[in-house]
Formats: C-alpha cells, sequence, structure tokens
C-alpha cells in the first residue's frame, strides 16, 4: 500500500468516526424521551393587598408668588438673596425714585395753583353777586322815580337790563369755581397716582415666606411694559408642600380626594415620604397622543428636606385590605396544554358540570339542585348552538364582541334557571353572588390532586397587586398548592 493511498484512508476514517460517535451521543445531546411535565406550585395564603399607582411629578410649594414690578427704572438697591425668610410688607428691592419724586413735586404745585384759582374764581362769584344785588336796587330806585314821574321809561328799561347782565355774569362765575373744584380733584387724583407710583419703587413682599428664586441685581434696568418683570419668587410656608404628579387616563379612575400615598426624592433614596391625595384636576393634558391628568399631593415638610423642583417618585394607595385570602398572580397566568388535563374539556357539557360545581360551592346548592342546573345548562347550549349561523359551522371566527355577549347571556340565563329553585337560605347567597360578579371577575386556577393530576378551581377575584389577587369566592383555600409553571423533563 502506498503512502498516498494509506493518507487517503486515513483522511476517510475521521469523519467516519466522528458521525458513529455522533449517533451514539445523540439521545443524550437531545434530552432522550420526555417523560412528563413537572409543575412548581405555590400555596395559597392570607396577607394584605395594596392597589398602586405609580407615577411621579415636581415637589412644588403649597402656594409660589411671583413678585414683580409695575414700573420701568434702575434696580437702586436689593435686600434680600435666596432662601431668605421674609414677612408681608418687607423690602425687596427699591428702585430709582428720582423721577417718581419729581412726579409728586410737580403734582402738587398744580394742586396748589388749582387751589388758587379756586380761590380767585370764589372771590368773582362774591363780586358778580355785589354787581346783582347793586343792579336790583337800581330797578327799584328806576321803578319809584318812574311811578312818580321823575324817571323816564328808558332809564328803568336800562337798570334791568343791567341786571340780567349781572345774573349772567354771577352764573358764569358761579360756573367757573365748579370747573375750578374739578380741577382741584384732577390734580388731587394726579397727586395721588404720582404718590402710588412713588410707593412702588419699593417692592415689598405679599406673604410671608421664603425667596427661593432671585433674578435681578443692583444697577439693572427693569422694563414693565404689557407685563410686570419678574424680579422673585417667595414660597409660602414650606412646611408643607404639594407634588403634581401626571397620571395616565387608565390608571386615574381609581384615584379618588383622600387616598393615601408614598413617595421618595432622589436626594434621600432611603426615606420614605407620606401624603395625601387632595385634588384630582379634571383638565387633561395631551402629549403625543397620550392623555394625563394632574393629581395633587400634600404632603408634610417640617424639617424642610424637601425642595420645590425635586422629583417625587409616587406611590399612591387606591385601595387596601388586610388579611385576605389571596394567590399569585403567576397561578392566574398558568394554563395546562389544551387546559383539558384533570378530566376538564372545552365541550359545553364540561363547560356546564364546571360551572355548576362552582355555584355549588358558592351558594350551597344540593345535588339535586346542581343536577337540575346541569340539565337546564346543557338544553340551553344545545340551543344556541342550533341558532348560530351557519357560517359557524364552516369554521368563520366570530366576532370578540360576539362572544363577550353571548358570556353575558350565558351569566343571565344561568340566573333565570338557577333563581326559581333556590331556597330562602340560599337566596341572600344568590344576591351576594349576583353583586361579587358584577363587581369581580372570574377565574381558573390550577392544583394537583391526590393523583398528581391537574385539578380546575373556579374562584372569583377581586382585588390585586403587583403580586397578589384577592380571592372573594370560589373553591379554593387557605394552603391549597396552585400550579404556577409546568416545565419539561427529558430522560
Amino acid at each position: 500500500m502506498t503512502s498516498r493511498l494509506k493518507k487517503y484512508l486515513f483522511t476517510l476514517a475521521i469523519p467516519v468516526t466522528a458521525l458513529a460517535a455522533g449517533s451514539l451521543w445523540l439521545p443524550k445531546l437531545t434530552g432522550g424521551e420526555t417523560t412528563g411535565p413537572v409543575y412548581e406550585t405555590a400555596e395559597v395564603t392570607r396577607g394584605p393587598i395594596r392597589r398602586v399607582v405609580s407615577t411621579s411629578g415636581p415637589v412644588r410649594a403649597l402656594v409660589t408668588v411671583q413678585v414683580g414690578s409695575q414700573l420701568s427704572g434702575q434696580i437702586q438697591s436689593v435686600l434680600v438673596d435666596y432662601n431668605t425668610e421674609v414677612k408681608e410688607g418687607d423690602v425687596l428691592a427699591v428702585l430709582d425714585a428720582k423721577t417718581f419724586e419729581a412726579r409728586v413735586a410737580q403734582a402738587k404745585a398744580d394742586l396748589a395753583a388749582a387751589k388758587a384759582q379756586l380761590a380767585n374764581q370764589e372771590a368773582a362769584v362774591l363780586k358778580a353777586e355785589a354787581v346783582l344785588r347793586q343792579a336790583e336796587r337800581a330797578i327799584e330806585r328806576q321803578q319809584k322815580l318812574a311811578e312818580r314821574g321823575i324817571s323816564a321809561q328808558a332809564s328803568l328799561d336800562a337798570a334791568i337790563r343791567d341786571a340780567e347782565v349781572a345774573r349772567a355774569d354771577l352764573a358764569i362765575a358761579q360756573a367757573q369755581v365748579e370747573n375750578a373744584k374739578a380741577v382741584i380733584a384732577q390734580r388731587e387724583a394726579q397727586l395721588e397716582q404720582a404718590q402710588i407710583d412713588l410707593d412702588r419703587t419699593v417692592i415689598r413682599s405679599p406673604i410671608n415666606g421664603t425667596v427661593i428664586s432671585r433674578t435681578v441685581d443692583v444697577g439693572q434696568t427693569v422694563a414693565a411694559s404689557l407685563q410686570a418683570p419678574e424680579l422673585f419668587q417667595i414660597a409660602q410656608d414650606l412646611r408643607r408642600i404639594r407634588i403634581e404628579a401626571q397620571v395616565n387616563e387608565a390608571d386615574v379612575g381609581v384615584i379618588s380626594e383622600g387616598n393615601p400615598a408614598t413617595f421618595t426624592v432622589d436626594a434621600y433614596p432611603e426615606r420614605t415620604f407620606r401624603g395625601r391625595v387632595t385634588q384630582v384636576r379634571l383638565a387633561a393634558t395631551e402629549l403625543e397622543n397620550v392623555v394625563t391628568y394632574t393629581v395633587i399631593v400634600e404632603a408634610s415638610n417640617e424639617d424642610r428636606k424637601l425642595f420645590p423642583g425635586m422629583t417625587a417618585n409616587l406611590q399612591i394607595v387606591t385601595a387596601e385590605r388586610d388579611n385576605v385570602l389571596r394567590l399569585p398572580n403567576s397561578a392566574l397566568r398558568f394554563r395546562p396544554r389544551g387546559e383539558t388535563a384533570g378530566g376538564s374539556s372545552g365541550n359545553p357539557a364540561d363547560r356546564a358540570a364546571q360551572m355548576a360545581e362552582r355555584l355549588k360551592v358558592e351558594l350551597n346548592l344540593t345535588d339535586e339542585q346542581v343536577a337540575t342546573l346541569v340539565e337546564a345548562l346543557n338544553q340551553s347550549m344545545a340551543r344556541a348552538r342550533a341558532e348560530q349561523p351557519q357560517s359557524a359551522a364552516f369554521g368563520r371566527p366570530q366576532r370578540s364582541g360576539g362572544d363577550q355577549s353571548g358570556a353575558g347571556r350565558f351569566m343571565k340565563r344561568i340566573e333565570q334557571i338557577i333563581e326559581p329553585m333556590l331556597t330562602e337560605d340560599q337566596r341572600p347567597l344568590f344576591e351576594a353572588w349576583k353583586q361579587q360578579r358584577n363587581n369581580s371577575r372570574s377565574a381558573t386556577v390550577w392544583v394537583l390532586g391526590p393523583n398528581g393530576q391537574l385539578e380546575q378551581r373556579f374562584v372569583r377575584l377581586g382585588l390585586g397587586d403587583d403580586q397578589f389577587t384577592e380571592i372573594i369566592g370560589g373553591n379554593v383555600r387557605a394552603g391549597d398548592q396552585v400550579v404556577i409553571r409546568a416545565r419539561e423533563v427529558r430522560s
């Protein structure tokens, strides 16, 4: 055998050997045969359940006032800084008042001139009154002389004319007095306005609080036109704060005034603060097709650890119950393959039997009542199947809305069947069951039976949180082991 042939046979033997070895180990690599599922269970327990809505929002003071200037001018002095505690009326800043002092002086001078003019007009009235009296006496003299034939009629007419002129002059003088009084009132108003503007050069705090923002310095010019420029922000009493939280429209329906809340801030990650919902605002905010509502949470801040502007991570407790029967949420998500384990199937007869067994537990039904209920339900479902449109028989899927209405009709039919057969002791249980059905939802969970097979149990669910859901009805008890997941085991 030549060396080339030996080399060829050796090369061919390598993949053949590898293929043979792989065939020997293939069952082990693929896991071998499946021996069946192994179920993981969790215990049904009693404990607290808290339904919370998680959100966030900025910390704000209960009242924040923006202090501005109604006048334009140059800042002459600033008497406060950040974090300064102020009381109502304290001076925050002062504008240059020279221009406004000059306006006050001008207004005072104008008022003095108006008062002098009034005095002049009042003297003119006195003069006009004297002239009128003299004219009236002249008329009397001319009348007496005319009666005696001493004076001509022309002299009497002249006296009467002079008297009428005197009356007109008096009326004019009196009107000028009223005009002078009006001018005085105008000058007084101008003086008052000038004094108000002068007073406004001193900017004072409108409330008791803490200065949290200052936007001016000495020498800066303030321009007040249509809107007063903001100079300071003052927070009133930081011993209480509020949080403006944005809550999604899907969660806002369960929040109401008075709900307790807990929150943390990044500055103190290990400290939990407590507050309470004081307002759910009706105005919506829409951003990128997401609708949110503002929820106000108030909290105490006696130690002043919370600052305006901090971000609070909130948990609003919308419902809370203690010592309730509860199961883990993972048990509600578990579904065995095909949902036919333990003798359960998806056919209508099994559905009727399962519903009857569930009602037997919740309403204390007798075996005779259960048998009657099962028979009536089977007949009702048979009629419903016969009335289905022909399209359903050809496998065309029904609309989801039809399924929901069918479930509603099914439950209504159960009520109609079961109500006539109830005893007086069972009727209160039946009314409570109907109320629970309207205010809760039903679900199916699975437990391991004595023979290791899955058994289906029906429960009515109440309050739920991130980990547990309350059981308010059904045939599950504390200590039961409910299946939460299954895994395949290979040999």
